[in-house]
């Protein structure tokens, strides 16, 4: 009785140090430095523990991918799509296209402009668009301040009519600040400050390359 106790707490320790083992296997011999052992026609070394399946667990960058990856299974040895921050171009909308004159009312071919915006938007994760809404010099300062910020929120409410969601859109009126074009005084200067007269719209968000 007493030998068949002792025999079985033996095989029991070694069933524990086996565990232990396989918790630690490395396929592949590694040197006091923790370098991949290779040998004199840069062959890697493997341990007695090697299997595909093991060499795999590193991944990519492992060593199994580095030694075997000709012969490790389809896809083991393949780099995850990078993601990359991608800022999509400063849009800028002359009013002339986006409204009319004196007004923050969107006109058809502005609704068509954000229209190609927002297709250019899919598959973008979007992290905050910025809208900042201007005004040309005509006028007083409080004026001009007021329907930049009108034309902004215009852009804003046209976009989450569209689903973007409204809590990634920041707007901000600048009044007649940044001008594009500086025109003299006289009966055309309407029209030449048109360009003045503008929204700029940045979309900031990432996309996954392919």
């Amino acid at each position: 009785m007493k030998t068949s106790i002792k025999l079985a707490t033996l095989v029991a320790a070694a069933l524990v140090a086996g565990s232990a083992l396989a918790a630690d296997v490395v396929p592949y011999v590694q040197s006091s430095s923790n370098q991949t052992v290779v040998n004199s026609t840069n062959l890697c070394w493997r341990t007695g523990f090697w299997t595909p399946a093991l060499a795999e667990q590193a991944g990519p960058k492992g060593a199994g991918c580095a030694c075997d990856g000709d012969i490790l299974s389809a896809g083991a040895c393949k780099e995850a799509a990078p993601v990359v921050e991608e800022k999509v171009a400063k849009v800028t909308l002359a009013a002339d296209t986006l409204f009319a004159f004196d007004s923050a009312k969107l006109s058809a071919n502005g609704e068509e402009m954000l229209d190609q915006l927002v297709s250019r938007m899919a598959g973008l994760d979007v992290e905050v668009i910025l809208t900042t809404g201007y005004a040309d010099r005509l006028g007083s300062d409080a004026y001009n301040q007021k329907i930049s910020e009108r034309r902004a929120e215009a852009v804003k409410t046209f976009l989450v009519n569209k689903g973007v969601d409204a809590n990634l859109i920041q707007t901000e009126g600048r009044g007649a600040a940044d001008p594009v074009v500086n025109c003299p005084n006289g009966k055309n200067v309407i029209k030449c400050l048109a360009p003045n007269r503008r929204a700029v719209i940045e979309v900031i968000g990432t996309r996954s390359v392919k």
